[in-house]
């Protein structure tokens, strides 16, 4: 494999593989005002499609890892693609509902393929003292490509009305796959198994790599109850609409630099249990003021700033700490799984979660959720973070 300087751009070829898969969740909201008029569809069933991508990772995400260990990782990013240029095009001559739903399950699947192999690939193409600072900034993939398609979808939706994101999905995918298929030839690395693969699963019958999952999934659980409710928020504060949409993606682009920021200090010997506390404690903090006291709009804001930069410094320290939860049994791809799989299960929670209580109590009956799920959030974290060997700055270098 090709590591040091000359990996980087390799590195930065599957980032933007990660980049390309989350603009293919991000291409729907924006352009469901044209679906619904043009399939008239309800909002419940333009839920459905927009949360697919989220169901499909929150029940595969191990069973994909444990084929990415399998059949190797590069031919599971290459299958990725293709699942999502293929759904994106199904998608273009749909010319119903369930035609639509269908195409988004196939990017669906596309989607969890390349983000359960792509960690493994980045790992593989830089060197050994770069790898935990490549995988924080492999965790900012989701809030890059998301926050991307916001910024295209002012010009996109105008000119080439809601196909406009499937176009990008098309041409994207046929550019990156040939690309890919140049880039990295062959099937990659696999992890030694027995005929029936009981050493992939060994690895998953401790409980530390579902420690960090879990910690994963309640981050996951608590930023995406804040993010999905925001906008209605702040709408109901007074703002207005344009105000209420810059707020927010100012809100989800921070994130980015937070996930940059664990990875590099990990990388940098900062124990994980440390980042883990500091991280869910602000975001918890954060999250908490904001409904319990419900301040002024500006300060709304600035919390979930704070919240979204320091909250962003989990998933990029954990996604750093995975390959050496997962070196004792070679089954990195299984633990990466694990963790998608998680996440997804949280982002899948939260919103609705979230929603039951404000219906039940008003915004202030929202501020407990992030209470319960930080306590967990920090406990399950500095449990794993011990198990892991991860607890101490020495332990930070990769065996």
């Amino acid at each position: 494999m090709t590591t040091g300087s000359s990996g980087w751009p390799r590195a930065a070829l599957v980032l933007v593989c990660g980049v390309f898969a989350a603009t293919q969740i991000g291409k729907l909201p924006p352009a469901i005002p044209a679906l619904r008029e043009a399939f008239g569809a309800s909002l419940v069933q333009m839920g459905w499609i927009a949360s697919i991508f989220n169901l499909i990772a929150a029940c595969g995400g191990l069973a994909t890892g444990l084929v990415a260990d399998r059949l190797g990782r590069r031919t599971l990013l290459k299958a990725g693609i293709a699942f999502l240029g293929c759904g994106a095009l199904l998608g273009l001559i749909a010319d119903g509902l369930p035609m639509l739903f269908i195409s988004r399950v196939i990017e669906g699947f596309g989607f969890v393929c390349i983000v359960v192999a792509a960690p493994v690939l980045v790992r593989e193409a830089v060197a050994p003292g770069s790898q935990r600072l490549a995988l924080g900034i492999w965790s900012a993939y989701t809030a890059a490509g998301m926050t991307l398609m916001l910024a295209i979808a002012p010009w996109s939706l105008p000119a080439l009305g809601w196909q406009g994101g499937w176009w990008i999905g098309v041409a994207g995918a046929a550019v990156l796959l040939l690309v890919i298929w140049r880039r990295f030839p062959g099937a990659g690395t696999r992890a030694a198994v027995d005929g029936k693969g009981a050493s992939l699963l060994r690895g998953l019958h401790v409980h530390t790599p579902w420690c960090l999952a879990a910690t994963f999934g309640l981050y996951t659980f608590q930023w995406m109850a804040f993010m999905v409710w925001m906008p209605t928020y702040l709408l109901e504060q007074g703002m207005s609409l344009a105000e209420v949409s810059g707020a927010v993606a100012l809100m989800i682009v921070v994130n980015a630099p937070g996930n940059i920021a664990g990875g590099w200090l990990l990388q940098r010997g900062t124990p994980l249990a440390m980042l883990v506390l500091v991280s869910t404690a602000t975001l918890s903090t954060a999250g908490f003021a904001v409904f319990a006291l419900m301040p002024p709009a500006g300060a709304v804001i600035g919390l979930g700033t704070l919240l979204s930069f320091f909250g962003g410094i989990l998933p990029g320290s954990i996604y750093a700490a995975v390959p050496a939860v997962a070196a004792r049994h070679q089954n990195l791809g299984a633990v990466n799984g694990l963790v998608v799989q998680a996440s997804n299960i949280g982002t899948l929670a939260g919103p609705p979660c979230a929603a039951a209580l404000a219906s039940g109590s008003g915004w202030h009956g929202v501020a407990p959720l992030f209470v319960v799920a930080g306590l967990g959030c920090a406990m399950l974290g500095f449990a794993g973070s011990r198990d892991a060997g991860l607890h101490k700055a020495s332990d930070c270098t990769e065996k």
